[in-house]
């Protein structure tokens, strides 16, 4: 029965933010259940363009931490990780200080 339940195969691949994630945090932060709320961080979702080694790109929705999105801005390069065959399960693979790193446009012009 082992294998049914084996470790499954994650992709890792480079993608574009499409949507704005501070829009989307300050949307979501609003709704009424976050006034008092104590919990696991939420995941929101943020539309993304993958596009994976010698594949052709496609745009997904990508699962990520409230603590990051700050960062996820239109044009900013992330990495994400999904699992083989399933595409539509994308989710952030990256560290604040990687994604700052890997877009030197977000970086405070003095």
């Amino acid at each position: 029965m082992g294998f049914l339940f084996g470790k499954k195969e994650t992709v890792q691949a480079k993608a574009e933010v499409l949507e704005d994630g501070r829009e989307i945090t300050n949307r979501e932060m609003s709704r009424l259940k976050y006034n008092e709320y104590h919990g696991k961080e939420p995941m929101l979702e943020i539309g993304v363009r993958i596009e994976p080694d010698c594949q052709v790109p496609y745009e997904a929705k990508m699962k990520a931490g409230l603590s990051l999105t700050f960062l996820l801005v239109p044009g900013v390069w992330v990495q994400v990780k999904y699992e083989a065959g399933k595409k539509e399960r994308v989710e952030l693979d990256d560290t604040a200080q990687a994604i700052l790193d890997r877009n030197p446009q977000l970086a405070k012009k003095e």
